[in-house]
């Protein structure tokens, strides 16, 4: 939880509703994510919202998760609760700049570590290949941090895909195809 946005709720939510804000949440670049919000808070959550907005001043929205990761793409659904009107950001990490929106990819930032750890593992020269690319972070992360020879992304979600040639186009990658279709095929 952040300190200062329970600080900013203090007076505004019951002791027993301050008990029940959510102890975590997930940062993708402006966007603040919400994946446990409490069913007893939902009422206040623009008033939640504001909070987060306050004290977190790169953060442009704030979502609160609606649906799990569901249908053919595995793909959430997030209902905006305060902030900008956009689901769409721009996620910095390991050297690499990632454009996505976040109903439209599969997306999580929590693997961040685990994308570079496996960059560290390819050796120069090495083709990879990558099924269920994405938004193409694993493919443009092994590119900037490692001597890969080539990297070959797969991935069905045609808006995953262009999420993927743009990324690979933002970070002047020259090194990853990306293949839009199906990995059983």
């Amino acid at each position: 939880m952040n300190p200062r946005a329970t600080d900013l709720l203090k007076g505004k939510l019951s002791k027993a509703e301050c008990a029940l804000l959510p102890s975590s949440y997930d940062m993708v670049g402006s966007l603040l994510l919400f994946s446990d919000f409490p069913k007893g808070l939902v009422k206040k959550e623009k008033m939640i919202a504001g909070a987060f907005l306050e004290s977190l001043p790169h953060i442009r929205t704030v979502l609160r998760k609606t649906k799990n990761f569901s249908g053919k793409y595995r793909l959430p659904k997030y209902k905006i609760i305060g902030g900008e009107k956009t689901k769409e950001t721009l996620y910095k990490e390991n050297n690499v700049r990632l454009k996505l929106n976040v109903e439209k990819t599969y997306f999580s930032s929590r693997l961040a570590t685990e994308r570079l750890r496996i960059s560290n593992q390819v050796k120069k020269g090495e083709s990879v290949l990558i099924m269920f690319s994405g938004a193409a972070p694993y493919p443009i992360v092994l590119s900037k941090n490692s001597n890969a020879k080539e990297i070959i992304g797969v991935e069905l979600n045609p808006a995953a895909h262009k999420y993927g040639l743009e990324n690979v186009a933002l970070n002047k990658i020259t090194n990853v195809q990306l293949i839009k279709g199906d990995v059983k095929k």
